[in-house]
């Protein structure tokens, strides 16, 4: 039983290890409260940031490939319910082409919906600063 008990300890470190323990999800606060905030966002496509600006544009940091691409929102709206959240930004491959989108909050599954070209889902991990948004790590 000892043997057993000092393994035990052994592993505690381990889990703070990037990939081998994760955190719960946390929970996914309404759009009106990402205005000003840089929301980091991590999905099946990889690791995104978004700011929201109080003057209705925002930017959009991600990752293509190996590298990061940091894209202008032109315009977005809150819905009414607080929860969805439709958006224009500039495309990562042409920058002369606006990408719509819209997000939605999906309910007690602590993940948002992103639609684009397709549906994609995404994990809200916190936030950061504003000037985080230009960055993706």
């Amino acid at each position: 039983m000892m043997h057993l008990a000092r393994r035990s300890v052994l592993a505690v470190p381990m889990l703070a290890l990037p990939g081998i323990a994760k955190a719960a999800p946390l929970p996914v606060p309404p759009f009106r409260d990402w205005i000003g905030r840089t929301a980091r966002l991590r999905g099946d496509g990889g690791a995104a940031r978004l700011l929201l600006t109080q003057d209705g544009t925002g930017q959009m940091a991600v990752r293509l490939l190996l590298f990061c691409r940091t894209l202008p929102v032109r315009d977005w709206q809150l819905g009414p319910d607080g929860a969805s959240l439709r958006y224009r930004r500039v495309s990562a491959l042409d920058s002369s082409r606006l990408i719509a989108g819209e997000a939605r909050i999906l309910p007690g599954a602590q993940r948002l919906l992103w639609v684009e070209a397709a549906p994609h889902e995404a994990e809200f991990e916190g936030f950061d600063a504003p000037d985080a948004a230009g960055r993706c790590a």
